[in-house]
C-alpha cells in the first residue's frame, strides 16, 4: 500500500465518511477498508431510513465487484429488500396474541361450564342446608385442610327407592386440598358405632345408619364417632354402578385367580337384583368386563380380600370408568340421561365442578381400611365388628389419614369408646 493512499479510519469514522467517495473507498482491498466500506454503507442506508429517501448527495454504494469482505453481499441483500419486489414483512404482535388467546381460552371455559351445568343437573338431588352432620367444632379447625366426601353403596334393589336401604360400602374420599393427595378410607359396615335412631342416640351396625336418617345420619354417625368433617355424600345402588359401565361401553379390569370364584358365585344374584343377566368369568389377567360382573366385581369380599380387597377393587373400578368417561363423549350423554338420575347426592354443581377441575392433580395414594383393630364376632344375637378400642382406632386413623401424630379424640369420642366397652365388655 503506498503512502499517499494511507487512510486515517478512526478520522474516517469520526468524520462520518464525509470526505471519501465510493471511488476512493473501492481502491484499497486491505479488510479494514471493507470494513470502513461497510460502516458507511449502513450509516447511509440508516440515514435514508429516517428521511424516507436518500439525501442528495449522499453516496449509495455497489460492492457488488469488490472481491473481499461481506459488503458487497450485504448490499445486495439490502438491494433486493429495496427494490420494487420486496415482500413487507408483518410485525407479530405479542400482546394481541395473548388477548386472543385468553379470550378463546374463556370462551371455550364457559361452553365447558355449561355443559358440565347441564350433565350434572340429572342427579338425585337432596338439599341438606339446614341439616346437622354433627361436626365437632375443634375437629373442623384440626381437618380445614381435608375435603372429607362419603361415598355409599346400598343394597337397594332395581326399581327401590334409597329410603330404608343399608350400606354395603363405605367409603370415605379424603382429598389433601394442598396438593390434591387422596385417601381412600374404607369403614367395615358392621362397625359397632353411634347413630340417631329415630330421635334417640344407640350403638349400633353403621349399615343401619342409612336405613334410619339416609346420607346425613351416616355423615352424622362417622363424624360422631370418628372425629371427621363429613357434610358431602354420594349415594348410589348397584345398579347404578351396571348402568354406568355398560353406557361406557364396558371397563377393563385385571382379574386375579383369587376372585375368580366369588364372581361366578355371587354374579347370579347381583344380576336379579339390578335386572340384568351374568356372564361367567373364566380366565384370569386384564379383560373387559360388562356392567352386572363389574357390580359384581366391587361388591364381593368373601374370600377376595375381605374390606380392604373391596375397597381396592372400588378403587379400580372408579379409574376405569372415570378413564372411559373422558375418552367417550357419546356415552357421557347417555350417563347423563339415563344413569345419573340413579345417583343421589347433596353436593351444590359448583362444588362438583370445583372437584372435577380439581382432578387433573388428584392422586390416589392409598386405601385404608378401619377399624384397624376389631372384635368381629356376636354380641347379644347379631355379628359386629367391635373397635378394640375406638379410642385407640380413631388415633391410628387420624395419624395414617391426616397426618395428625399423638391425636387426641374429641370428649365425644371418647365418651362413645367408654360406652361400647361398658356395653360390650370388649376392649
Amino acid at each position: 500500500m503506498r503512502k499517499r493512499d494511507t487512510v486515517d479510519l478512526d478520522k474516517m469514522r469520526n468524520e462520518d465518511f464525509k470526505h471519501y467517495s465510493p471511488e476512493v473507498i473501492r481502491k484499497y482491498e486491505d479488510p479494514e477498508y471493507a470494513k470502513a466500506a461497510d460502516e458507511y454503507e449502513r450509516k447511509a442506508r440508516r440515514r435514508a431510513g429516517k428521511h424516507g429517501s436518500s439525501k442528495p448527495g449522499m453516496p449509495s454504494f455497489d460492492m457488488g465487484k469488490r472481491s473481499s469482505g461481506g459488503g458487497g453481499r450485504r448490499a445486495k441483500r439490502a438491494s433486493r429488500q429495496s427494490g420494487s419486489g420486496a415482500t413487507t414483512r408483518t410485525k407479530w404482535n405479542k400482546g394481541k396474541f395473548i388477548r386472543n388467546l385468553i379470550i378463546i381460552l374463556i370462551v371455550l371455559f364457559i361452553a365447558f361450564v355449561a355443559y358440565f351445568f347441564a350433565i350434572t343437573s340429572h342427579f338425585d338431588k337432596v338439599d341438606t342446608s339446614n341439616s346437622n352432620f354433627a361436626i365437632n367444632t375443634q375437629v373442623a379447625q384440626d381437618l380445614k385442610g381435608y375435603r372429607n366426601i362419603a361415598i355409599l353403596g346400598v343394597d337397594a334393589r332395581a326399581g327401590e327407592g334409597y329410603d330404608g336401604s343399608r350400606t354395603d360400602a363405605i367409603i370415605i374420599m379424603s382429598i389433601k386440598k394442598s396438593n390434591g393427595d387422596i385417601k381412600l378410607i374404607s369403614v367395615m359396615r358392621d362397625s359397632y358405632l353411634k347413630m340417631n335412631e329415630n330421635g334417640t342416640l344407640t350403638l349400633d351396625k353403621i349399615t343401619h345408619a342409612h336405613a334410619y336418617g339416609g346420607g346425613v345420619d351416616t355423615c352424622a354417625a362417622l363424624n360422631r364417632s370418628l372425629d371427621l368433617n363429613i357434610s358431602e355424600f354420594i349415594i348410589f345402588n348397584w345398579k347404578a354402578v351396571a348402568d354406568t359401565v355398560d353406557a361406557l361401553g364396558g371397563i377393563t379390569v385385571n382379574v386375579k385367580s383369587s376372585e375368580i370364584s366369588d364372581l361366578n358365585k355371587y354374579g347370579p344374584g347381583t344380576a336379579k337384583n339390578v335386572g340384568g343377566s351374568y356372564t361367567r368369568i373364566t380366565t384370569t389377567g386384564k379383560q373387559r368386563i360388562d356392567g352386572v360382573q363389574a357390580a359384581t366385581y366391587c361388591r364381593i369380599r368373601k374370600t377376595s380380600g375381605g374390606d380392604t380387597g373391596r375397597a381396592n377393587r372400588y378403587k379400580k373400578v372408579m379409574s376405569a370408568v372415570l378413564k372411559e368417561a373422558m375418552t367417550s363423549p357419546i356415552g357421557m350423554n347417555k350417563l347423563a340421561k339415563d344413569v345419573l338420575p340413579e345417583i343421589r347426592t347433596n353436593m351444590s354443581q359448583p362444588q362438583m365442578l370445583t372437584a372435577v377441575l380439581r382432578a387433573p392433580g388428584y392422586d390416589i395414594k392409598k386405601n385404608i381400611s378401619w377399624p384397624k383393630s376389631y372384635y368381629g364376632g356376636i354380641v347379644g344375637q347379631l355379628w359386629y365388628a367391635v373397635p378394640t378400642t375406638l379410642n385407640s382406632n380413631v388415633k391410628w386413623l387420624h395419624a395414617k389419614a391426616f397426618e395428625q401424630v399423638n391425636y387426641t379424640p374429641s370428649s365425644t369420642c371418647q365418651s362413645i369408646s367408654n360406652e361400647i366397652i361398658s356395653t360390650t365388655g370388649i376392649q
